[in-house]
């Protein structure tokens, strides 16, 4: 009888030391060896890549000699690639959505997602797909994601999927004109039937021999202290239609060009041409305006 209860002793060992191999290395202890703290561990000084793949556009951002471009085409505005790098950082996953594949659709985190994925040289280190947006009342916010070699889709809290662009049009230099209205000396305005300046004179905006509207000048001077356009084109060979000279007080001139098919270029970001008539609408003007007519 002893014998028998020792043998049944060394079963019962066995079994739990068995046991206690499986959990110990399978990792299957419970939230604090599944459930993961953080998602997005990168160092925005060495990411050297970015490639951002949408249902509906590629973008491939590439660091150069300390420089981004898009697509290796197009200079990229490093500001929106930092507020990308910086977006990403914040995704902290705070619960679990799911575990298996089959909800991938339905939190969007499958083809139907947005995937980011993160490169330092030849070394991948993010990929991560971004999928449905969701409000929780009315101040609280959160989007799905899921790491893309994983099942497991996580809700993030305070992160926004729509602060990662999609396009590469969101990542190019989209400045046309920048400038301190207080810096401006002068405007030339050369039309092909016509041409006028405006001349700071004592402080006061002159119209050739004529006092200009101070209204319509400051006016003026106002639209143009920030003008954007993301409606980016390739030069098509237009003849030149027209253009004007900005002159600054301790700076470049600006030069903006109007070409036919309603594009144009500007002295202030060489890198692009646009095709957006509201731009030149905008910056363009007849010497009546200046005038109050």
């Amino acid at each position: 009888m002893k014998g028998k209860k020792i043998v049944r002793l060394l079963v019962v060992l066995v079994v739990l030391v068995g046991v206690f191999l499986v959990v110990k290395y399978t990792g299957n202890t419970g939230r604090s060896k599944t459930f993961r703290s953080s998602l997005v561990e990168i160092d925005t000084a060495k990411v050297s890549k970015l490639e951002i793949l949408s249902p509906g556009d590629t973008t491939v951002l590439t660091r150069e000699s300390g420089e981004w471009k898009v697509n290796q085409l197009k200079k990229a505005d490093k500001n929106t690639v930092k507020a990308l790098m910086n977006n990403l950082k914040q995704i902290k996953p705070s619960r679990l959505a799911s575990r298996t594949e089959d909800s991938w659709k339905d939190f969007q985190v499958d083809d139907a997602g947005t995937r980011v994925i993160a490169y330092e040289g030849s070394d991948k280190v993010l990929d991560i797909i971004l999928g449905r947006f969701n409000v929780e009342g009315q101040r609280s916010f959160y989007s799905y994601v899921r790491l893309n070699e994983e099942a497991d889709v996580y809700v993030a809290k305070d992160f926004m999927k729509m602060s990662v662009g999609t396009g590469s049009a969101d990542y190019r230099n989209d400045d046309v004109v920048r400038l301190v209205k207080d810096s401006v000396s002068s405007i030339a305005f050369n039309y092909s039937d016509s041409a006028f300046t405006l001349d700071k004179v004592d402080g006061k905006w002159q119209l050739g021999e004529m006092a200009a509207d101070s209204a319509s000048v400051v006016k003026y001077l106002q639209s143009l202290t920030f003008v954007n356009s993301k409606n980016f084109a390739e030069r098509s060979g237009a003849p030149v239609l027209y253009d004007l000279v900005i002159g600054l007080n301790g700076g470049n001139d600006i030069q903006v060009t109007a070409y036919g098919n309603d594009q144009f270029s500007s002295s202030y970001n060489e890198d692009e041409y646009w095709q957006d008539s509201a731009v030149t609408d905008k910056i363009f003007k007849g010497k009546s305006y200046f005038l109050g007519e």
